[in-house]
């Protein structure tokens, strides 16, 4: 017997509820109750240098950051009861770092440590000392490291990323990163939030391509913000520059909240409680990726791109994307910190556009510009270096270069011939982009780009310097996930020691070394942005400085070699140090640009031979040795 359409509604309207009733029941921050309790997790301070969801170099701030003026080895406690889930060291990220977890399934995480307490510090060196790795990334066996609330488990350092500081995180049974503020852990805090700046970003009418911003700064008047008045012409989303304050401290913080009103009307409003990890790159598309990549400051949009996934968004009208009638407006943006307080900063509007077709919410804002958005760099750089400029002089004589020079002191542009190829790529699907010779390609995979972009890509080499540039239009994107870059090398090039490739921020004028491999004669790479690139040599070794015993905070014995690599960096990896012929574990500090020897049962003889090797990049070794005295 069929059953009803009663009884099928009926159903449907079950399993409804039953997914709703799911989800509430998942939702991140549920097991905050009144009942879970933390305590502060260093005796430190009770200041803060960063909180939750502030702008990174390439994600969202996942905890808070607490002052240690400067210093290490204040105690760090374990906020609640729990086991050590998971222990890490090494010179990047989080550098040593503790992640515990709670009766309730939830976690906390203590990032930066100097090291760990005594016995937790002994059992990761035991694993470190099986093939002397400085890294580690462990999973002790479940609950056999148990806590209490209190119990010292480390000490505050600069591991990882300085300067010194103790990073403190909250995460939710499914690993979701809390705000550590939502809990009854809280810090003085009685300040409102302050604007500085708005970036108005301009869209085009028909596709709602970004076409470019303009930046207004706030006028203050006795705590009344004010942006002026802009007119715009047509679909426009604004991006402000704002921070928060607390009592008794110079830092300045991301808001919680930010809320566009216009005419007592909302049109869009953001809270950061919360995100998964695997969206906290979506901070390119949350903040104005191009303001932040040209200034570094990170401007949060008032309007949702559409391919941002994180979960900050509970209201928006057409996204938050400004499409108003022809006129004047009033908006106001309001901002606030997690403890209420809040600034007002008022804005008047002036369109100058009829719209005919007003936005809809099911508006579609793309994350990336359009392909008329060209790259406005030549495809080799300007070039000071009086050196170069002589060599391109003289090159130019013989290989017909095109060298254009107005003095002796001015840069040169050296034109070549390019490769090049376009190709429109969709995000969820894995794509090649090759040019024509099939010498150069990139592999997209299914998560590398947030939305759909058409790019154009040029390669060219330049006969008087040797090296090789890749062009890319439009340039300066973020990326989702890496795209792998393969260059299949000229002849010139295969056997060439020291390749080394370089990626190129117009912005700043610098460039930065990328990690490669060659192998069969075919560069490969990954990019974790679209920009544009320079193959060149490095042939220089490293400069190492005169060895030194000292003793680190625990007051073990460590011998450290000053060195630096400002082509390709230190391969602490590759790099060996001997004492009396004795390995130990070597550790890097790119802060301090040490190399370190360690090994948790060394003392220094009376007399001790070192000898190292310490690598580049890219294979450039510099070898030592010294003879040193036990230190007094």
């Amino acid at each position: 017997m069929f059953p009803t359409r009663f009884a099928i509604l009926l159903s449907v309207l079950f399993c409804l509820l039953s997914v709703h009733a799911v989800y509430a029941q998942n939702a991140p921050t549920e097991f905050l109750t009144d009942s879970v309790t933390y305590i502060w997790p260093t005796d430190a301070s009770r200041y803060l240098s960063s909180t939750f969801a502030e702008t990174r170099s390439a994600h969202l701030h996942s905890g808070i950051d607490i002052r240690t003026w400067g210093r290490e080895g204040y105690k760090v406690f374990a906020a609640r009861d729990g086991y050590v889930y998971r222990i890490g060291m090494g010179p990047s990220g989080y550098g040593n770092v503790i992640y515990l977890r709670h009766a309730d399934g939830s976690f906390t995480v203590y990032a930066h440590l100097n090291r760990f307490e005594p016995d937790l510090q002994a059992y990761a060196d035991s694993i470190r000392l099986i093939d002397y790795r400085f890294e580690l990334d462990h999973y002790p066996r479940q609950q056999q490291i148990y806590y209490k609330q209190g119990d010292v488990i480390g000490f505050s350092g600069s591991t990882g990323v300085g300067p010194p500081h103790l990073h403190f995180e909250i995460r939710s049974p499914d690993y979701t990163p809390i705000n550590p503020l939502l809990s009854n852990l809280s810090v003085a805090d009685n300040l409102p939030p302050v604007f500085s700046r708005l970036a108005v970003e301009y869209l085009d009418s028909g596709t709602l391509h970004r076409t470019g911003h303009s930046v207004i700064p706030v006028r203050n008047e006795n705590g009344a913000y004010h942006f002026g008045e802009i007119t715009v012409s047509g679909p426009a989303g604004l991006a402000v520059n704002v921070h928060d304050r607390a009592n008794r401290t110079p830092n300045v913080y991301a808001v919680h909240s930010l809320v566009l009103v216009s005419e007592s009307d909302t049109l869009f409003k953001a809270t950061a409680d919360y995100f998964s990890f695997a969206n906290g790159n979506n901070m390119f598309l949350d903040r104005s990726y191009p303001i932040l990549s040209q200034t570094r400051r990170g401007y949060q949009r008032l309007y949702k791109v559409s391919a941002n996934r994180l979960p900050f968004y509970s209201k928006s009208v057409n996204e938050g994307v400004l499409d108003l009638p022809e006129g004047t407006h009033e908006l106001q943006i309001v901002a606030r910190d997690i403890y209420g307080n809040e600034s007002t900063a008022g804005l008047t509007v002036r369109s100058t556009a009829s719209v005919d077709k007003p936005l809809s919410d099911g508006v579609y804002i793309p994350a990336y510009p359009s392909f008329e958005f060209q790259n406005p760099y030549p495809l080799y750089r300007w070039d000071t270096d009086f050196k170069r400029l002589s060599n391109l002089l003289l090159a130019s004589s013989s290989s017909g270069l095109s060298v254009t020079t107005q003095a002796s002191s001015q840069p040169v542009l050296v034109s070549a011939e390019r490769m090049s190829a376009r190709k429109t790529i969709a995000p969820g699907e894995y794509d090649i982009l090759h040019t024509p010779n099939q010498k150069l390609w990139l592999q997209f995979s299914e998560a590398s780009l947030f939305d759909s972009l058409d790019v154009k890509v040029s390669i060219s080499e330049n006969p008087a310097s040797g090296d090789l540039s890749v062009a890319f239009s439009p340039t300066d994107l973020p990326l989702q996930q890496p795209v792998i870059l393969n260059m299949i090398l000229p002849d010139n090039m295969r056997n060439q020691d020291g390749l080394a490739l370089y990626e190129i921020d117009h912005n700043r004028d610098r460039e930065s070394f990328i990690p490669s491999r060659v192998s069969g004669g075919v560069l490969r790479a990954g990019l974790t942005r679209i920009r544009d690139l320079r193959l060149d040599r490095d042939n220089r070794a490293p400069w190492t400085g005169t060895p030194s015993f000292k003793k680190n905070l625990a007051g073990q014995h460590i011998l450290v070699i000053p060195t630096v690599d400002r082509d390709s960096g230190i391969n602490y990896r590759k790099s060996t140090i001997l004492i009396n012929g004795e390995r130990g574990i070597i550790e890097y500090d790119p802060d301090r640009d040490w190399l370190i020897y360690y090994h948790p049962e060394f003392t220094p003889d009376a007399s001790n031979e070192i000898t190292y090797e310490v690598f580049d990049g890219v294979g450039n070794s510099r070898t030592g040795s010294a003879t040193l005295r036990a230190p007094q």
